[in-house]
């Protein structure tokens, strides 16, 4: 796998340095992984056009969900009428997840001005799984890490010369880890959470503006 990705990083740079036009892209969208809650998915794309058909970039990602499990412990009016309720805060959670990826994409005509585009990616991403139980005074943060990788498939339309708007549905794998130490057996073990899912994006891209 570190082989593949580093192969994967030394063509995709080898390409963007050949490439002509520079281009961005702003994407925002969500994403369900089985191993956590659907959540907000959005990012940034910078890259080249290698010719009319092929460009590369490199991509920066956040992925963020979170849960707040809350009890209504009163209620009330006041002298205006206004209802008041009091709400108590028993629990917080919230993951976040910022993959790093290197893309080389695919963009062909399609009819009534519309354009198919289809791509993937190969990186690094970096999680962080927070809680605060306010019942038992108890709050962790854990650190997770690993290689990821996503395929999409969309279609484009032109805005303008310089701008088009697209939409794609993508599918992420991976499964960032930490490594513990040992289980009662003298075993390794590690803890890693299932990223794996479907999401779906719109977006801007720009043309003039990258890397």
């Amino acid at each position: 796998m570190n082989r593949s990705l580093l192969f994967m990083v030394l063509f995709l740079l080898g390409g963007m340095l050949q490439a002509q036009e520079k281009f961005s892209e702003f994407k925002v969208g969500v994403i369900g992984p089985s191993g956590a809650k659907s959540g907000f998915f959005g990012g940034v794309n910078l890259g080249r056009s290698v010719d009319q058909n092929i460009g590369v970039s490199a991509s920066i990602d956040l992925y963020r969900s979170s849960y707040t499990k809350e009890t209504k412990v009163a209620t009330e009016k006041d002298a205006q009428g206004n209802v008041i309720e009091t709400i108590q805060t028993e629990l917080e959670q919230s993951t976040t997840m910022i993959p790093l990826f290197f893309n080389i994409y695919y963009q062909g005509v399609m009819p009534a001005g519309f354009n198919l585009r289809a791509g993937g990616g190969l990186g690094y991403e970096l999680l962080w799984s927070s809680f605060t139980n306010y019942e038992t005074d108890k709050d962790d943060t854990q650190f997770f890490s690993g290689f990821g990788w996503h395929l999409d498939a969309g279609i484009t339309y032109p805005l303008s010369q310089k701008s088009d708007i697209f939409g794609e549905v993508l599918y992420h794998g991976g499964a960032p880890s930490r490594d513990e130490t040992e289980n009662d057996e003298g075993l390794p073990v590690r803890s890693e959470i299932k990223m794996d899912g479907l999401g779906f994006r719109v977006g801007i891209r720009l043309y003039g503006l990258g890397i």
